[in-house]
């Protein structure tokens, strides 16, 4: 009687513990390549979080940084934007419930782990600058 107790509370825990994925690390990222239709999306996203801009200012994400991935359900995207002749600083984007992307934050060149999941950070090969934030490596 004694081990059909212990083995209930065994399958007990293993029902109501978390999930346990892959080798048992937890969740895991997923890096993804960013679609024409993925980037027309984030530039919809980036024109609707700024209204002072007309269309015609923001052009598509620059060639070489757009970081795109998928973690934990949610969609999660850094992009950086012509505006107007330069480029714009990355701005961090992630579905919402209903999966469609909103700008998430407007950076000063870091991307931080209290925004991005740190595996995805991990899986676009950001340079770590200081405390919980990276930026885009240098040369791209």
């Amino acid at each position: 009687m004694k081990t059909l107790k212990f083995f209930s509370v065994v399958v007990a825990a293993g029902v109501l513990a978390s999930p346990v994925l892959a080798c048992g690390d937890g969740w895991m990222g997923v890096n993804l390549v960013a679609t024409p239709s993925v980037k027309s999306q984030l530039r919809q996203a980036y024109l609707a979080a700024h209204p002072e801009l007309a269309p015609h200012e923001v052009g598509t994400p620059v060639a070489g940084r757009t970081y795109y991935g998928f973690y934990s359900g949610t969609s999660y995207a850094v992009a950086t934007f012509i505006v107007g002749s330069a480029p714009a600083y990355p701005t961090i984007f992630r579905t919402g419930k209903d999966g469609h992307w909103k700008v998430r934050r407007q950076t000063h060149g870091g991307v931080c782990t209290d925004v991005v999941p740190s595996k995805l950070i991990k899986l676009w090969w950001l340079e770590h600058w200081r405390g919980r934030c990276y930026v885009e490596p240098r040369g791209s």
